[in-house]
């Protein structure tokens, strides 16, 4: 089987030694800040709170923080009514998991810039340095996958809570395995993980197949307003505010539609765009092995995964059919 370009990119030739230099780090400081990003998935919160707790195992002062809290559908993993969406007090050193730009951190970034010591842990092959320390593993399925080395390096026991966190990073970030990002040391993380105590029926019922009534609903509007480009190797939909007003939803309870449409049978390129309450209107896209997505989302200022990227544009209906056709002049 052809491998994806994404799966033939090497990870950084220096990676073991950025994992013992933040380890290294880590145990050096006081107080330290963990940071996910804005809007966050099931990998920026199972890195975080995997990290966290185990920082907290050992002693260390941590502080989890998480911009736009927690999404109700990752509530239920293990040290989750620890993290805080406001902090203003200093730091020694601020840790950033799964964020490919300063701007992903929203009102933290500040810690970023102001912060003698930072660590970056990341795995997005198109992403932007910020942190002092740059951890990165773009072959990585997952940013769990680089906490799981770290952990290891800081000699930290793996109890099944932070196996909970971990495995879920895996499960959400390759869509249970479906994605071209697994990779055999996958398999092998997740088995260990696995082998901690992990209820995987339990935590693949909450993470993954769980839906609520209000995503259900949103769901259905998005297939309302799916259109078709090109033959059907484009497809593209949104869901607008007022949508979300009126069931009670926020944006995580679409995160996965951008994937589903890439499901349909022909498809080579989807995009999902969700209109936020102050007008912006975050892009979710998704391709097929050899096509580009990141590259199409830096033109609106974002980035991400070879075939799994994000953007915001400033107006949904001023910059959608600017972003449809670059979406269809690539296939």
């Amino acid at each position: 089987m052809k491998k994806s370009t994404q799966e033939k990119k090497p990870a950084p030739v220096r990676l073991a030694k950025s994992v013992r230099l933040a380890a290294q780090q880590i145990m050096a400081a006081d107080r330290i800040l963990i940071s996910s990003h804005v809007h966050p998935d099931g990998d920026t919160m199972g890195s975080l709170l995997a990290l966290g707790l185990g920082l907290l195992s050992i002693d260390k002062s941590v502080v989890m923080v998480s911009p736009d809290g927690i999404p109700p559908r990752y509530r239920f993993l293990p040290g989750s009514e620890l993290v805080l969406d406001r902090w203003e007090d200093s730091v020694d050193l601020a840790v950033a998991v799964d964020c490919g730009t300063l701007r992903q951190l929203g009102r933290f970034g500040k810690y970023f810039e102001e912060t003698p010591k930072t660590i970056q842990i990341d795995h997005h092959d198109f992403a932007d340095v910020f942190g002092r320390l740059l951890v990165a593993d773009p072959a990585a399925a997952a940013v769990g996958e680089i906490i799981y080395d770290l952990l290891k390096e800081l000699d930290i026991q793996i109890t099944p809570m932070i196996a909970t966190c971990l495995l879920t990073s895996v499960i959400v970030d390759t869509g249970a395995f479906r994605f071209a990002n697994v990779r055999s040391r996958t398999f092998r993380i997740c088995a260990d993980l696995l082998d901690c105590g992990v209820d995987l029926k339990y935590l693949l019922e909450e993470a993954y197949w769980k839906k609520s009534e209000t995503t259900v609903r949103l769901e259905a509007k998005s297939v309302q307003h799916m259109k078709f480009e090109r033959n059907g190797r484009v497809v593209w939909s949104y869901v607008r505010q007022a949508e979300f007003k009126r069931v009670n939803g926020i944006m995580s309870d679409v995160d996965g539609v951008a994937d589903d449409l890439r499901s349909i049978d022909g498809v080579k390129i989807a995009a999902l765009m969700r209109e936020g309450a102050d007008g912006m209107c975050r892009v979710s896209l998704r391709s097929e092995a050899g096509i580009n997505v990141a590259k199409i989302a830096q033109v609106f200022g974002g980035g991400g995964h070879f075939n799994s990227a994000g953007c915001h544009m400033k107006n949904l209906k001023t910059n959608r059919d600017k972003l449809v056709r670059i979406l269809c002049s690539v296939v």
